[in-house]
């Protein structure tokens, strides 16, 4: 059986990620004196986490099942890049705003986003 292993890969991020701001209600933190970040710590929420948790497990089924009916993986690829651009920069922003320096996590989310671009530019390729 033949499987999209990135799909697979960045459908467990994904969905990791999602369980994890799911568990961890401050890895957002808010200021209400400032209406970005004020923004950008609603992306913290249940909501997005949960949104999170469903991409990356229709990710897994996706890439494990090798599913190409109505061009789906490149669907689910362009999810994923809109989704990791957005949560990079709010998490970079977060780290500018809020502290001396950029945490782990700001740094791993930019990598999955850059992989994400070499997917969709070198994917196909090759």
């Amino acid at each position: 059986m033949k499987r999209n292993i990135f799909l697979v890969f960045t459908g467990l991020e994904t969905l990791a990620v999602g369980v994890f701001l799911m568990m961890q209600r401050n890895a957002l933190m808010d200021d209400p004196t400032d209406r970005v970040v004020h923004m950008i710590h609603q992306m913290g929420s249940i909501e997005w986490a949960t949104l999170l948790i469903v991409l990356g497990a229709v990710s897994l089924v996706v890439g494990v099942l090798d599913v190409k009916k109505y061009n789906i993986q490149q669907v689910i690829l362009i999810l994923f890049g809109g989704l990791w651009c957005a949560y990079s920069l709010f998490f970079w922003i977060n780290d500018i705003h809020f502290g001396p320096g950029l945490k782990l996590g700001t740094l791993l989310s930019t990598f999955v986003f850059v992989q994400i671009l070499f997917e969709a530019y070198f994917g196909k390729r090759g």
